[in-house]
């Protein structure tokens, strides 16, 4: 979401505004207001907007001044003028200082609609080339922070860093790593576009907060890597502090969950990798802590003392040969669900879950012949949830496939080939114009809703949201050039609710709006 800051003298103006436009159906979310010029330039230098709107006539400083001030500290940020005076030497002012658009009071919100769909198509594309150069410039420094946290660069240390402009001058050092909670969800309900832009808001809050004191890097899609050097917070209190100071900070200015977990300090660039190593070591304990986010692991620190993992699978597996729904997930929660909030040794845990997979396999086999398709991603799928998620995410694991198979077990002995995201496609093909979405496919399915969303993306190359608007839209292309339905009705006709999404959507693939489409194809006379 792009920050938008609402600057007038009259408060019921401020509160109409607020609440009266869709803000996030647009891809804007109101982060500040101000009752004039002067208050809105002290608030823009504390956490900076992406849209300012403003009222011309204030006290002490007006928004002409006000665009003016902007214009010269912040140039990126776009301005739109309101104003209850049509008078062209204001438009024209206004102008002159870079102003995006020019309204007349009372804002209509079909009139305004359009207005923040282009404002934000035009901070997309800004966005898109910084994060493209930001990618260019970092590739290389990730590549070799990368190999020296995980100890693969073993002469010339500091000399082999420098040289990818990676400064490790202190005396000691520490190795974070900030993974966001809510990746898997991100994958169901926004698009590649939404994601890449809650990505690099997460990198500038990181970023700022470092200050100088490390390297930022990037580990994966889900997760940042910080390589804090000295002056940079070491001891275990002042680091949990600033662990908590990125998850506040995270969830005040992205809106969004993260969690930290701090490798021990050392006190030589060469032992960095133990430092990764402690930082990996602590993000298991969330594993176990769904619920805390701030994970610290030191050098010497003796582990917990971890009960043994009671497992017996003879009921489950009995429940599955039966095809009884209940009994798995009543057997799921008894297998898992002790294992909530309290740490057991994951190797251990691993075991246990991989020979009840291994037994799975074996029930599987005996009424399906190509079991190797069927566990082609499931095994992966099973190991990123105990490297990343969650007890109750690995509980949704089990039952999702122990009911997938007693399906199978009670209605296809000799079945087929697992082709779900094949079958999707179709039913995408078939039902665009139905308010679809990964949950509701994954139940219809019987397929985890974020595995799912990650086994389209792998087979299709395309986020679900990405690919269900590129078949809406080419659907929407023909009945623009075979009919004479107007674009409110071919919207709602391929599956959009809003008419502003439809044109979004439309001029993002298109690069054209849905009139000017009509106008290019239309047949001749």
């Amino acid at each position: 979401m792009f920050k938008v800051m609402i600057v007038d003298d009259e408060p019921h103006i401020r509160k109409g505004l607020r609440t009266i436009i869709p803000w996030e159906s647009f891809g804007f979310v109101v982060t500040a207001e101000a009752e004039d010029g002067a208050e809105a330039l002290e608030r823009a230098e504390s956490h900076v907007p992406d849209v300012v709107i403003t009222d011309i006539r204030m006290p002490r400083m007006d928004g002409i001044e006000l665009s003016k001030e902007l214009k010269s500290r912040f140039p990126d940020i776009k301005v739109l003028i309101l104003s209850g005076y049509n008078e062209f030497a204001y438009a024209k002012e206004a102008m002159k200082y870079g102003v995006a658009d020019y309204l007349l009071k009372p804002v209509d919100p079909e009139e305004l609609g359009p207005i923040l769909s282009d404002t934000y198509d035009r901070l997309w594309e800004r966005l898109q080339h910084e994060m493209k150069e930001r990618r260019r410039a970092n590739s290389l420094k990730d590549f070799m922070i990368g190999k020296l946290i995980r100890g693969e660069v073993r002469r010339d240390v500091r000399q082999t860093a420098k040289e990818y402009g990676i400064a490790l001058n202190g005396q000691s050092f520490r190795v974070l790593i900030v993974s966001m909670d809510r990746y898997g969800d991100m994958l169901l309900s926004l698009s590649g576009r939404e994601i890449g832009l809650k990505r690099f808001a997460v990198a500038n809050v990181l970023q700022e907060l470092l200050d100088g004191g490390g390297e930022l890097f990037e580990l994966s899609e889900q997760q940042f890597g910080l390589l804090l050097t000295e002056p940079a917070p070491m001891e275990r209190e002042s680091i949990r502090r600033f662990a908590e100071t990125i998850v506040d900070c995270v969830g005040r200015y992205v809106k969004e969950s993260v969690t930290v977990a701090a490798g021990p300090v050392v006190s030589s660039s060469g032992e960095l990798s133990a430092s990764y190593s402690g930082a990996l070591k602590a993000l298991e304990r969330k594993f176990f802590f769904d619920s805390e986010h701030v994970f610290v692991h030191e050098a010497g620190e003796a582990p917990p003392s971890v009960p043994t993992v009671r497992w017996d699978d003879a009921a489950l597996l009995k429940a599955v040969r039966e095809g009884d729904a209940g009994r798995i997930a009543r057997e799921a929660e008894r297998l898992l669900g002790p294992l909530e909030s309290r740490v057991v040794e994951l190797e251990e845990l691993k075991l246990h879950m991989m020979t009840t997979i291994i037994r799975l396999a074996k029930l599987f086999e005996e009424h399906h012949r190509d079991w190797q398709s069927f566990y082609k991603d499931k095994l992966a799928e099973m190991g990123r949830i105990l490297e990343y998620e969650s007890i109750p995410r690995l509980k949704t694991f089990l039952v999702d496939i122990s009911m997938e198979i007693g399906r199978y077990v009670r209605t296809s002995p000799d079945g087929r080939a697992d082709s779900r995201v094949r079958d999707i496609v179709s039913h995408i093909e078939n039902r665009y114009m139905d308010e679809l979405n990964l949950k509701e496919l994954s139940k219809m399915f019987y397929v985890n809703a974020v595995y799912l969303g990650q086994l389209f993306k792998k087979e299709t190359g395309e986020y679900f949201n990405d690919y269900m608007n590129k078949v809406r839209i080419r659907h929407a292309a023909a009945l623009l050039t075979e009919t004479e339905l107007s674009a409110a009705e071919i919207a709602e006709r391929v599956g959009y609710k809003y008419v502003d999404h439809f044109y979004r959507h439309f001029k993002h693939i298109h690069g054209v709006n849905p009139g000017e489409y009509r106008k290019k194809h239309a047949s001749g006379p």
